[in-house]
């Protein structure tokens, strides 16, 4: 939890004034019993109304002045707590912005939502907590021991006794319910991780009549991390009757030996009063320590589960990259012997891959399911460090000088299509600043996207989160049009006309080659017919390269392809072959 202590220097003022009122109040709760004990043993006796008067107004008064000083340290401790935890916040989601695709994937989208949501919000419980209760209880049971001992120093032993058999009880309950509460926070992030994904999926589960199964999954990490509640919550629920029974046991041994010294002339009934006062107090202040204790535990988790994300490396995007040159001042990218594994993964995910790609030329990739595409772009992209073989991007004949510079080549149309809450406007120009809006109708129109912008009302119309406001197909486009707008030498489209009907996709590829004719365009497909004018085809099968050529040369010479052009035209690819 250190690292949680840069956040308190722009809160150093509250976080001594939140401790120092409650400690205030503290003090003038001390003075009560003594107040009651004067007037049990001096003005009743002797029958005196106006000072009992007097001594009620001070009780009044004591009373309204901790009230006064409580609110003031209530305010100050929120303030600390709420002002650290933005900070936090902040400071969190920058540094997660920061992590490497492989690293997130490490931590999992769940488990970070959690930290940074959950945990997040047990450390401002705890902070707030402990200002306005780590001086308070403490100073008002070692207060009521002092008092005590000035009082009676025989009848305080049995104080001695009660506040060291209540540490070991809570030290012990401590130390098992905080692993406890180690494992509830992970069966949280499986809850979390299951909504997540049934929220995302929830198309594909109506589709396929799946509600019951994806319900009878959920009750199952339900019902786990109802389990580990129920366990956390038995061990923190022993603390209180514990306490109340070790104090209850105190008191009734404090009236009996009170009453012997009463008899005895050692003790005034005054004083036996202020004593239970004072046992009270420390009672009332040992459960608030025992909520202390149970919240602090949780804060402590919370606090280093966050610590891991602030701990993992974040990836460098200006480190130097191994430079290359290249003869061949057309070459854009050089490949050889690429071969890549994820990390647990059984099996690699790449193997040996070899191709050249040349500058205004268009690449496409194709394979079934699990060919590893994807992950071919991501390698492109520099989202995982290379174990084996050579990948070399070229601009001008020589390499990138920085991870930067080597992404600022590329503009990539990703998978699933992502728009953001705005406008149409903003998620064009995403990053960029101001463009003109001769420049973005420009991109949009190559998009195939402007009529429909048009229909929408402008650029100016609204987005609504994720983009649910548009079609499949609508939103391929934006995306598509917001990476032409980066203007990049190279385009990648990971699988990014999938929504796209034939003449549209059409449209789209002619208006791409016509446009930017310099541009090198690297498509991955699941459709031949999308890939027909591409200058070469890498074929993809269970991650191995099995063909790579022309429309025309694969029909002959590789029989993955062959069959996957089948599929979808049979007759024209009979046709061609004949």
């Amino acid at each position: 939890m250190t690292f949680l202590s840069r956040y308190f220097k722009d809160y150093i003022k509250e976080s001594i004034l939140a401790p120092l009122f409650k400690l205030m109040e503290a003090c003038f709760e001390l003075l009560v019993p003594l107040v009651i004990a004067y007037i049990v043993d001096t003005i009743i006796p002797h029958g005196s109304q106006g000072d009992l008067v007097a001594m009620l107004l001070l009780l009044v008064g004591l009373a309204c002045v901790g009230i006064v000083v409580s609110l003031i340290a209530q305010y100050f401790s929120a303030k600390a707590a709420v002002g650290v935890t933005k900070e936090l916040t902040a400071d969190m989601y920058a540094k997660i912005l920061t992590l490497s695709k492989a690293e997130r994937e490490q931590l999992s989208s769940s488990s970070l939502l959690t930290r940074l949501t959950s945990d997040v919000l047990q450390i401002q419980t705890g902070i707030n907590v402990f200002l306005r209760l780590f001086l308070r209880a403490p100073i008002v049971v070692f207060g009521s021991l002092v008092m005590a001992f000035y009082i009676s120093p025989s009848l305080s032993l049995y104080f001695l006794g009660m506040i060291g058999l209540l540490f070991l009880i809570v030290v012990a309950i401590s130390l098992i319910s905080s692993r406890i509460y180690q494992q509830v926070r992970s069966q949280l992030e499986q809850v979390i991780r299951q909504v997540r994904e049934t929220v995302i999926g929830g198309r594909v589960i109506r589709a396929f009549g799946q509600e019951k199964r994806e319900m009878a999954v959920f009750r199952s990490y339900n019902q786990s991390y109802l389990k580990g509640q129920i366990a956390a919550g038995a061990w923190s629920s022993l603390l209180t009757p514990l306490t109340f029974l070790v104090v209850n046991v105190t008191l009734v041994l404090l009236i009996w030996q009170g009453k012997q010294a009463i008899s005895s002339n050692l003790l005034e009934q005054g004083m036996l009063v202020a004593l239970i006062n004072y046992l009270l107090q420390i009672l009332v202040e040992l459960v608030k320590m025992v909520m202390v204790v149970t919240t602090l535990n949780q804060t402590v988790i919370s606090a280093q589960r966050i610590e891991e994300v602030f701990l993992q490396e974040s990836e460098n995007l200006d480190a130097a990259l191994p430079t290359m040159t290249s003869e061949d001042q057309t070459l854009v990218f050089s490949v050889r012997s690429l071969s890549f594994t994820y990390p647990k993964a059984s099996a690699a995910a790449l193997t040996n891959l070899n191709f050249q790609v040349q500058q205004g030329q268009f690449m496409g990739i194709i394979g079934g399911t699990g060919s590893g595409k994807s992950t071919l772009i991501h390698l492109l992209l520099g989202f995982y460090p290379l174990e084996q073989g050579k990948l070399a991007l070229f601009g001008q004949g020589k390499s990138p000088v920085t991870l930067r510079d080597w992404r600022q080549q590329m503009a990539i149309v990703p998978q699933q299509a992502q728009l953001f809450a705005g406008t149409i406007r903003s998620n064009l120009t995403l990053g960029l600043g101001e463009v003109a809006d001769q420049k973005l109708w420009s991109v949009l129109e190559i998009a195939q996207a402007a009529d429909f912008v048009v229909e929408k009302g402008g650029l100016d119309s609204p987005v609504e989160a994720f983009g649910k406001n548009f079609s499949g197909g609508q939103r391929q486009r934006l995306t598509i049009a917001r990476a032409l707008l980066q203007a990049a030498p190279i385009l990648l489209l990971d699988d990014a006309t999938s929504a796209l009907d034939y003449v549209t996709e059409k449209r789209l590829l002619a208006a791409l080659r016509r446009s930017l004719p310099t541009q090198t365009l690297i498509m991955v497909s699941q459709r031949t017919n999308s890939l027909r004018q591409a200058d070469q085809i890498l074929v993809l099968d269970q991650g191995r390269q099995v063909g790579l050529g022309s429309h025309q040369d694969l029909l002959y010479s590789s029989a993955i392809y062959r069959e996957i052009a089948q599929s979808q035209e049979p007759e024209e690819v009979g046709h061609e072959r004949i």
